[in-house]
């Protein structure tokens, strides 16, 4: 398994599953990236490695499983195309995905198909995300949970106010993924503010659209934003700054080194408690 993948499932004569345009995902980034996609029911969860497997433990549902899977299988597909070798990802103490050294990358993944973009790591951070187009109608009855007060009043002369939230959603999505993850705290929804100009009447849907951070973490960040086929898609690469004095890789291994101590710190508390509970009792 580490090294052989599964041929990409062959699309039936109905189009189900339905393939992701690869291209069109990789032309939303700059730079460049590598993408693949991997669909549910490819691979069985049973047949992933067994410390791959072993980060579901607990989570028996199928659905949860079988996109887990997909989105493993994804990853390795993008890194195989990367650097020659097939990686399947372990993940880090959020559940994050844990990307191999020397390499950046993102996943995502709907009920039926899981995507990942991966790109040498040259200090920026990617986010992707995909969500089925009918996800808008149901963003609009959560759209004060999904949108500041400001996008909400840009959505009121929207002449498609369910495409226009899925596409807020899926670059706010898009975004903290792209983030340093130890800044990724206390970023929510209400956090960022967006801005964007809705794209006129008859424009091609599968034009990219620039929503640009006026309010957040990082202000002035452009994501960009396209349906493609019947999914919209999202897209930030987003430079990640230097520590002062340090060089761009050295400052992403500390931060590595930083997230690995804090972990190694929460489980020995962990480990005390659970020695300090058994003396106890």
């Amino acid at each position: 398994m580490s090294a052989l993948l599964p041929a990409p499932a062959r699309v039936s004569a109905s189009g189900d599953p339905e393939p992701v345009d690869l291209a069109a995902v990789a032309a939303l980034f700059e730079p460049p990236v590598i993408a693949a996609q991997a669909h549910t029911g490819e691979l069985d969860f049973a047949q992933l490695p067994g410390a791959v497997k072993e980060l579901l433990r607990g989570y028996t549902a199928p659905l949860r499983r079988e996109t887990f899977t997909a989105g493993r299988l994804a990853a390795a597909r993008a890194t195989a195309a990367l650097t020659g070798m097939p990686r399947w990802l372990s993940a880090d103490a959020r559940g994050a995905p844990r990307w191999p050294y020397g390499v950046a990358g993102s996943l995502s993944h709907t009920n039926r198909v899981a995507l990942c973009v991966t790109g040498p790591d040259r200090g920026v951070g990617l986010g992707i995300d995909i969500e089925p187009l009918e996800t808008g109608e149901e963003l609009l009855s959560a759209v004060h949970y999904v949108c500041t007060p400001a996008e909400r009043e840009r959505l009121r002369d929207c002449p498609d106010p369910a495409r226009a939230v899925l596409r807020l959603f899926c670059v706010k999505e898009a975004l903290y993924k792209a983030l340093p993850p130890d800044t990724q705290d206390g970023v929510s929804f209400q956090s960022v503010d967006l801005e964007w100009e809705e794209p006129p009447a008859g424009r091609d849907p599968g034009e990219p659209v620039r929503l640009r951070v006026v309010r957040g973490p990082v202000p002035g960040t452009t994501g960009r934003c396209a349906v493609v086929g019947s999914r919209m898609i999202a897209a930030v690469a987003l430079p990640w700054p230097p520590e002062p004095g340090v060089s761009p890789t050295e400052s992403r291994t500390s931060r590595t080194e930083s997230r690995t101590s804090r972990t190694e710190s929460r489980t020995s508390r962990t480990e005390s408690r659970i020695q300090q509970d058994g003396q106890q009792t």
